[in-house]
Order: structure tokens, then C-alpha cells, then sequence
């Protein structure tokens, strides 16, 4: 399994060689993307992730850096059919899942791309799923598992969740997401028994999560911290060195292009 940080920054002012966040799972012959900020397809394709072969894209939540490159992504796949003959071949008839805590950004999306050339025409489906909690995706050796979190508050009765956070199995690993949330104890049930766990800086301060992950005594493996805010972005060797002196080598700072192996 090969996994790409697309973009490690969180919603704050653009900052160089820093993009919002996005990060592309390679398994089983499969591209996964979870989030879809700014970046995520410029990157990837950059970045030699296959794009013909994507077949799902999950959203933690529907805010514009997890949200704002999902137009882009979608027409860079028409425009890879269109002047790459193997691309084309790829995709022909392949059916790419699109999970969304909130649907209607869907619908705006599609308005968009169909505004662009060829009324976004392809050789290839789109399937559009909303996100609720429990098991997601189930296909060709993996699975995703929702969990919701309240970044976005508790909604009203008979309102859904907005927002979620992920674990992925694949090739007998588990890599957990966070996605934004709010406090860590509302996704520390889900960490134990992963071997990859990425937390969000954007809300929190990473040696912070650090004593949090200690004192609770999880048994997870590598913890890799992305969504960055501000404490990290004006600061990434101080903020890098307060949290290794909590956890040490089992935890490290992605940067957009940043690959981790399983």
C-alpha cells in the first residue's frame, strides 16, 4: 500500500509548497483519495499517481480545503480520456464512487463541470453516495468505515452528521483518517490496532495530541500529522521537536508529497 499527501495544510491563507488537504491511497492496483482540497489532482498527476485507476473518492466533510480541488479532480480524469489513448482505455465503463456527508456539493460540482467543454461527456460513470456511519465501501479487498465526529457540532433531531472521519483496511492494514474533529475522544475508540494513524493540526497543537495518545495508551503504530494550521506552518521545527520529545520516532509531520509504505 503507497500513500500520498497531496496537500498537508489546513484552511488557512496560502502558504508555498503547502496545499490544502488531500491524501491518494494506492492498493490492490486501486487509487483511493481521501479529501480532495486545492491540489489534489494537479499533485496527483505530478506526483505519478494513476489517476485512470481511481476508484472512490471520500470526503470527511464538505469545507472548501477538503472540497475545493473535487471539481478539477473529476475534469482532470475527462480530460486524461481525451488526450491519452491508454487513459481512455482504462476508464472506459469504470465506475467511480463519490462519498459526500452532503450531496447537494455534489450537485454543485457537477453544475460546474458540465458549464466547462463537452457538457463533461465521458466514457466513465460517476456514482455519488452519502456518508453516514458504518461500513461505506466494501470492494476488491477494501473496506472504509465511518465514523462521525463533531467538528460541526451535534445536529438537530432527525438531521444528519456532516461530518466523519475514516478507516481504511486494505492488504491486512488499517489507516486511520481523522478528518477534522474536535476533541480526540471522540475518534479514540477507532484508533486502536491501526498501523497508520493521520491526525489533523488544524484545531489542535500536535505535542498536545501527542500527551493525549500516551496517556490513553492505544496500541497504534505510526502517527503522522497533516491538515496543518497556523502553530506548525509558521513554526514546523519547533512544533516537529515538542511533539517527538512526547512520542519520538512513532510520530512525524507530513509534507504535501510525503509517501508512506505498508
Amino acid at each position: 500500500m503507497k500513500i500520498t499527501v497531496l496537500g498537508s495544510c489546513s484552511g488557512t491563507e496560502p502558504f508555498a509548497g503547502c496545499h490544502q488537504t488531500s491524501v491518494a491511497v494506492e492498493t490492490g492496483g486501486r487509487v483511493y483519495f481521501i479529501d480532495a482540497g486545492e491540489n489534489a489532482g494537479y499533485a496527483a498527476y505530478l506526483g505519478g499517481v494513476p489517476l485512470p485507476d481511481t476508484a472512490a473518492i471520500f470526503v470527511t466533510h464538505t469545507h472548501m480545503d477538503h472540497t475545493g480541488g473535487l471539481p478539477h479532480l473529476l475534469w482532470n480524469f475527462r480530460k486524461l480520456c481525451v488526450i491519452d489513448e491508454d487513459a481512455a482505455a482504462r476508464m472506459d465503463g469504470r465506475v467511480i464512487q463519490i462519498h459526500l456527508p452532503d450531496l447537494s456539493v455534489f450537485d454543485g460540482v457537477m453544475a460546474m463541470l458540465r458549464a466547462s467543454e463537452g457538457n463533461y461527456e465521458t466514457n466513465f460513470y460517476l456514482d455519488p453516495h452519502q456518508v453516514r456511519d458504518g461500513l461505506r465501501y466494501d470492494q476488491n479487498g477494501v473496506r472504509l468505515t465511518a465514523f462521525h465526529n463533531y467538528h460541526l457540532g451535534t445536529p438537530a433531531p432527525g438531521l444528519p452528521f456532516l461530518s466523519y472521519s475514516y478507516l481504511l483496511e486494505a492488504e491486512g492494514k488499517k489507516v486511520f483518517f481523522s478528518g477534522d474533529f474536535r476533541d480526540l475522544s471522540e475518534i479514540a475508540p477507532h484508533l486502536e490496532g491501526s498501523d497508520l494513524v493521520f491526525l489533523e493540526t488544524g484545531h489542535h497543537t500536535a505535542a498536545g495530541l501527542c500527551q493525549e495518545l500516551k496517556d490513553l495508551g492505544l496500541s497504534v503504530g505510526k502517527v503522522i500529522f497533516y491538515h496543518h494550521g497556523l502553530e506548525i506552518l509558521h513554526d514546523f521545527a519547533g512544533e516537529l521537536a515538542a511533539a517527538k520529545a512526547v512520542l519520538g520516532d512513532q510520530m512525524d509531520f507530513s509534507q504535501d508529497g510525503s509517501v508512506y509504505r505498508l
